[in-house]
């Protein structure tokens, strides 16, 4: 097949298949911006193997095949970049990171100040003021006119409240 024919035949499977790919892309992923990635690579694909395609057959079961790969191979690339994150940021304290990680820093941080939101309002406030502001228990315990006992129990609450968030987020089974 010349190369002028096989640019006909891809511009007028293009044109007659677009709209399909880019449809079934958007069903399996449910993100725009990913459906139209996986158009492009699908069409990319199609190109590289123009060569090989019938053109008295459908194409659309071959497009098919290719954005269920596609999505396939993006949800474990996916899988894979969550997983490395959150092993990275679960592994050493944020004072320890390389230089190479503020993003990864950054991330967590959101995420993690986003879990915190979700809590109740007077756990909220033990942690913060037990994590980032540094009170101790009894100091906590004195300034919200709670007990010690109290104090603890908010806190080990939250904790464990965080971990699960977080581990869920990454995708972590828990040991």
């Amino acid at each position: 097949m010349s190369a002028n024919s096989s640019q006909i035949l891809f511009d007028e499977f293009f044109a007659r298949n677009n709209e399909k790919v880019y449809r079934f892309a958007l069903k399996l992923t449910e993100d725009h911006n990913m459906a139209q990635e996986i158009t492009q690579q699908c069409f990319i694909r199609l190109w590289e193997n123009i060569d090989q395609v019938n053109n008295e057959r459908d194409i659309f079961p071959l497009l098919f095949v290719y954005v269920k790969n596609l999505v396939i191979d993006n949800s474990r690339q996916s899988y894979r970049e969550k997983k490395m994150l959150a092993k990275a940021a679960l592994s050493k304290p944020p004072e320890k990171q390389e230089n190479d990680l503020p993003l990864l820093m950054r991330e967590y941080e959101q995420k993690l100040e986003k879990v915190i939101e979700k809590m109740p309002d007077q756990r909220k406030t033990v942690y913060q003021l037990s994590r980032k502001l540094g009170y101790s228990h009894k100091e906590i315990a004195s300034k919200l006119s709670i007990s010690p006992a109290t104090v603890k129990n908010h806190l080990t609450t939250a904790l464990q409240f965080i971990r699960k968030e977080l581990l869920m987020h990454y995708d972590i089974k828990s040991e």
